[in-house]
């Protein structure tokens, strides 16, 4: 028995160890697989911190094009160059470096940690830039002559449009053509906002008035004519495209190419028609010939014409002489006043009453008398009032998109600028020459202000940049900017060109004037501006902008023996030019006057324009253009080391 009970104890020792190897090596895999999970958790919530990180920074990037739509690359990574943050887990945090890469995509490089786990990203964005301007996407330079209260046209020149990035107006380009187009616009704003062409100028573009539309003395427009209010046509104007008006519609001579439409009254004496005539109100033609139909929801009265394309109407219709072919409809009353009042082919549809003189008496029974179920009217589309917000805005835009006003209070300043000005002593004139930052006088005898002429920091626009100050400045003499510079003058009085005077500005090079008092550009004074009205960063060679407003013309160009390139934006005040050699670029005034027998070309470059630079490079216009965006190009995943 003893023996026995000796090898029962030792069998039960010899279990309970090997149980107890089982239970250690479970708890020692269960510790090694605890300490996995944790370091796996740790670097899992690293990897997401590093995305975390990743997003933060487009984020970032992308609320800063949105309130600097053109914004230029290297900006945009100088003002967002590192990103950082935390999450609601305990030691979780991210850090983001933002740089351009050799080449040139936006390189977001992000470093997320958790207690001692570590992960690291990088992802690669092509930057994309957006639209200059404040409209849309458009600049506030797309159209060719903008009068938010008004515009009077008076001269004899060509108006039309070019693109002076294929060169010089008129050049001849690569394919033979020459470098001129049809995408001039004159426009109005307000509701008050009359258009008056009166010369002998043509138009090769559209007119759009926001209020009445005059044309007389043969200024014809190769383009749509529309206006808000009434529309009057005479002395023998030609309209090549369509003529709406929102209200009446009145013509005593010259032709419309295409059609003709209005929301109350027609009166057409001695014109003919390329297209059709349709109205909501009552149509009167006299003489000459249509070439489409006539409909109206009203009386039609038709005097010795002729129809060539049927007439529809759901009220009464007169004819007194003349022919219309195509058939006639009619849902009220028909009176033939005359002999001779020939509907071709006997092709007669009435319901109302009919009165007949000549030689039609069978008019008066069926099949020519009709019940009204028999007669179809085809719907007649009203006018649109164009405004600023409708869908089809067609060349409108709002009158003062940058509130100029307070952009230029924005950049003023509380001390006393001194004066500029530049004496014509010497041989030539004094010489000034801007630079970005500073200004000299290269040539002087008897300029002010005496010495260096330093730039101050500013920001115009939303956009970063270098800005002389002066009280009045007269130039007699010469001013220049030197090669490759943007320079940019605040001018809290006046500036006046006149004499012999001259700006120059060489290729790749810019000029812009805020002003708060009056420009003026006289006899005799030459700016002398490079073909393509474009730097290759996006700013106009030469730029106006006013917040003048007092009851003088505020921007004035006269005289001169050359084409003058200048992009004017004030809407505050008028703008006159009475050149008898041209003007190119684009205006915008609250009321704009041209006269003189100078050209008026608009360069549709200016389209992707704007004050800090296009969308392409160079700095911001405006908080309102279309935002650029980041075109995601892949990920790049960089191992870390790890260490206890």
């Amino acid at each position: 028995m003893k023996n026995t009970s000796g090898f029962t104890l030792v069998t039960v020792l010899i279990l309970t160890s090997i149980a107890s190897i089982v239970v250690l090596s479970t708890l020692r895999d269960s510790v090694i697989q605890e300490r996995l999970s944790g370091n796996f958790q740790k670097k899992l919530n690293a990897r997401l911190m590093s995305e975390k990180g990743v997003f933060a920074s487009i984020e970032r990037l992308e609320a800063a094009m949105t309130d600097d739509p053109t914004i230029s690359i290297n900006d945009l990574i100088v003002r967002n160059s590192e990103v950082s943050g935390t999450s609601s887990l305990e030691s979780s945090i991210y850090n983001a470096t933002i740089e351009i890469d050799s080449n040139g995509d936006i390189l977001v490089s992000s470093e997320g940690t958790r207690f001692e786990g570590e992960s690291q990203m990088q992802a690669i964005f092509e930057y994309v830039a957006g639209g200059g301007g404040a409209i849309s996407s458009d600049s506030v330079f797309s159209n060719g002559i903008t009068g938010c209260s008004g515009a009077v046209i008076s001269g004899s020149g060509l108006i039309d449009s070019y693109d002076s990035s294929l060169g010089d107006y008129n050049d001849t380009l690569a394919d033979g053509s020459k470098n001129i187009s049809e995408e001039f616009v004159v426009n109005t704003v307000n509701e008050s906002g009359d258009i008056t062409l009166n010369g002998s100028s043509t138009i090769e573009g559209s007119v759009l008035s926001s209020s009445n539309l005059s044309i007389i003395q043969g200024a014809d427009v190769t383009g749509n004519i529309h206006s808000n209010g009434n529309l009057i046509l005479s002395g023998g104007v030609v309209v090549g495209g369509d003529a709406s008006a929102y209200l009446n519609y009145t013509q005593s001579s010259g032709t419309v190419l295409g059609n003709i439409s209005a929301n109350q009254s027609i009166s057409i004496k001695q014109a003919p028609v390329g297209g059709d005539i349709s109205s909501l109100g009552p149509v009167s033609i006299t003489g000459n010939a249509i070439q489409g139909f006539v409909s109206s929801y009203d009386l039609i009265a038709l005097n010795q014409t002729t129809i060539h394309n049927g007439v529809y109407t759901s009220g009464n219709y007169e004819q007194t002489g003349g022919t219309v072919y195509g058939g006639v409809r009619v849902q009220g009353n028909v009176t033939l006043k005359q002999w001779g009042s020939t509907i071709d082919s006997k092709d007669l549809r009435y319901a109302g009453n009919g009165s007949f003189k000549g030689d039609t008496p069978e008019y008066a029974f069926s099949p020519y008398k009709v019940s009204s179920k028999a007669i179809s009217i085809p719907t007649i589309e009203p006018v649109e009032k164009i405004t600023p917000e409708s869908e089809n805005n067609r060349g409108l835009t709002a009158c003062d998109p940058l509130d100029i006003a307070t952009a230029i209070d924005g950049v003023s300043v509380n001390t006393t600028s001194p004066d500029l000005f530049i004496n014509n002593n010497s041989s030539a004139g004094d010489l000034l020459e801007l630079a970005t930052n500073e200004a000299n006088f290269l040539v002087d005898y008897g300029s002010t202000p005496d010495g260096p002429i330093t730039a101050k920091a500013a920001t115009f626009l939303g956009s970063e940049t270098q800005i002389f100050y002066f009280d009045d400045v007269t130039i007699k003499g010469r001013m220049q900017v030197k090669s490759n510079h943007n320079a940019v003058m605040f001018v809290d009085g006046d500036f006046t060109m006149n004499g012999a005077s001259s700006l120059t500005i060489p290729d790749n090079s810019s000029l812009t004037i805020i002003i708060k008092g009056k420009l003026k550009i006289g006899n005799g004074a030459q700016v002398y501006a490079p073909d393509n009205g474009i730097t290759n960063e996006g700013r106009p060679v030469f730029s106006i902008y006013s917040s003048y407003s007092g009851s003088d013309t505020g921007v004035e160009f006269s005289g001169g023996t050359r084409e003058l390139y200048a992009v004017v934006y004030a809407p505050l005040s008028q703008v006159k030019v009475t050149s008898a050699v041209g003007f190119k670029g684009s205006i915008l005034g609250d009321a704009v006057i041209l006269s003189g027998a100078g050209g008026i070309h608009f360069d549709t470059a200016l389209n992707e324009a704007s004050f800090g630079g296009s969308s392409s490079s160079g700095s911001s216009s405006g908080s309102n253009g279309s935002a650029g965006k980041l075109v995601f190009k892949g990920w790049r995943f960089t191992p870390v080391e790890q260490s206890n």
